[in-house]
């Protein structure tokens, strides 16, 4: 009987995980459809990052353009967490999700890039996020994470 019960649970839960996974589209069924995402975020098999850890956000960026002695263009990106200053900004980024923050966090970067290059022009600074596509779309189309911009400016030095 113990092993007719766990055999039971074991294929439950691979349906669970089957139809969680956004293979078959059931949304008909309000209550049916709830049940499912439910027992899959608990479970962590469903079809978003929950598995690995939940509520993952998307990736935010700090991306620059300077312009450099006004002919050379210099494209810098923070928040992907190369070195030590770069995991303080993508920790800020991530941490603070509003717009005053993101002014604040620009100007920060402004500063930065200003005492990195001292001899820059302009630089324009777009905050925004990386939205992978929907697996549909990725399906169809190996579609790459598209950027949405949320903040953005244009800093000079004087």
């Amino acid at each position: 009987m113990k092993h007719k019960l766990l055999k039971g649970f074991l294929i439950f839960h691979l349906c669970m995980v089957v139809l969680g996974s956004g293979l078959m589209e059931i949304s008909e069924n309000k209550i049916y459809d709830g049940i499912i995402l439910r027992y899959s975020s608990w479970t962590g098999g469903g079809f978003g990052y929950s598995f690995f850890s939940p509520n993952v956000g998307n990736q935010t960026v700090v991306k620059t353009y300077t312009l450099i002695d006004h002919k050379t263009l210099k494209q810098d990106a923070f928040g992907a967490g190369k070195d030590i200053l770069d995991c303080r900004f993508s920790s800020v980024l991530h941490t603070f999700r509003n717009h005053k923050a993101y002014e604040l966090m620009s100007r920060v970067v402004a500063s930065y890039i200003f005492a990195k290059y001292p001899d820059a022009g302009p630089t324009y600074i777009s905050i925004g996020e990386y939205m992978p596509p929907s697996m549909n779309e990725y399906r169809l189309s190996r579609k790459a994470n598209r950027f949405r911009e949320i903040c953005n400016g244009t800093y000079t030095y004087k």
